[in-house]
């Protein structure tokens, strides 16, 4: 990979207090990206340079705990659900939403919208992170009760032991069928092999680490962000670690992405800068932009671009130097 700084055009999706944070790129060309204090998630298209905002319909009254709540979403993690649609948690809202494009029975109608709303079962279940699998399904973290759910082809939903307790179960990704995920409070790496319902949970060397975004890269090894201690981590299915220190322990790794072209690329929240790994575990890190702070979610086009969500409120679209 080339060490020549990038190129990064930036894209102002919203203003700072509605906080762009996840990022999801559909086959269609499309980049989708939740405003997680806004209640909404924008859709922009790349080709025209035009963008189109969903905002999710305030959720229903939900009794937990002895309270009751109502109110706006809060629209976390995004997994692509098929070649123009995307899934999206509502955290607040213990429900997950597919999004994508609307009947036109009507010249008034939105493009694009909310196709379905799948409520999970488990009052105060908070769903976060957020994949799919090679059959169709859907897998998301429940961060409030420890617990995996499943939403199936029909749009029912299945829930699972994380096998944590208070373990804060945050991302998760997905290989074929099996599927990985970060508990960051309890210090670990969760594994369910395709075809097995039963959770391994490998626990991270480095005391507190604090592991957060996840991925499957083409080593077949699960890589994740230690937002804690500064670190990449590599976890293989046999639960053997590698862990890479960055230059500045307090840059604090956030969410991470598989590399078509070979490694991962990861975004540093504290010191606002876009990072690269190698399977080599060498490391390239770019600063960002000076206008925009606070990476968060990122995600590869099909053109290698990667898209990276700026808390600040933009998109930015970096590519590698010709």
């Amino acid at each position: 990979m080339s060490s020549r700084p990038p190129l990064i055009a930036e894209h102002v999706i919203s203003n700072a207090d509605e906080g762009p944070y996840a990022v999801a790129v559909t086959a269609d060309g499309a980049v989708w990206c939740t405003l997680v204090h806004g209640g909404a998630v924008v859709r922009f298209d790349p080709a025209t340079n035009s963008a189109a905002r969903v905002d999710l319909p305030v959720h229903a009254e939900r009794h937990h705990a002895g309270h009751s709540h109502a109110g706006r979403a809060q629209p976390s993690q995004l997994a692509v659900a098929d070649e123009a649609s995307v899934w999206v948690t509502d955290t607040t809202g213990d429900r997950v939403l597919l999004l994508g494009p609307m009947e036109q029975t009507d010249a008034a109608a939105e493009p694009f919208g909310v196709r379905l709303t799948v409520d999970v079962p488990t009052a105060g279940a908070q769903p976060f992170g957020i994949t799919t699998t090679d059959d169709g399904t859907a897998w998301f973290t429940e961060m409030g009760r420890d617990a995996l759910g499943r939403i199936d082809i029909l749009g029912r939903v299945t829930e699972f032991a994380a096998g944590t307790d208070e373990g804060f179960v945050s991302m998760i990704a997905a290989s074929g069928e099996s599927l990985w995920f970060t508990a960051n409070q309890a210090n670990a790496i969760g594994y369910i092999r395709g075809g097995d319902s039963a959770v391994q949970l490998f626990e991270v060397p480095t005391p507190h680490a604090g592991p957060v975004g996840i991925t499957v890269a083409d080593d077949g090894a699960a890589w994740f962000a230690e937002i804690l201690s500064g670190r990449i981590g590599r976890v293989d299915r046999a639960g053997r670690f590698t862990e890479y220190p960055l230059p500045w322990s307090e840059s604090k790794p956030h969410a991470i992405c598989a590399d078509p072209a070979g490694g991962c690329w990861f975004t540093l929240w504290g010191s606002n800068q876009l990072g690269h790994i190698g399977f080599d575990g060498e490391i390239e890190l770019h600063d960002l932009s000076a206008t925009q702070t606070e990476p968060h979610g990122l995600a590869v086009g099909p053109d290698g671009t990667v898209w990276v969500a700026m808390e600040s409120g933009a998109l930015l679209a970096v590519s590698r130097a010709g």
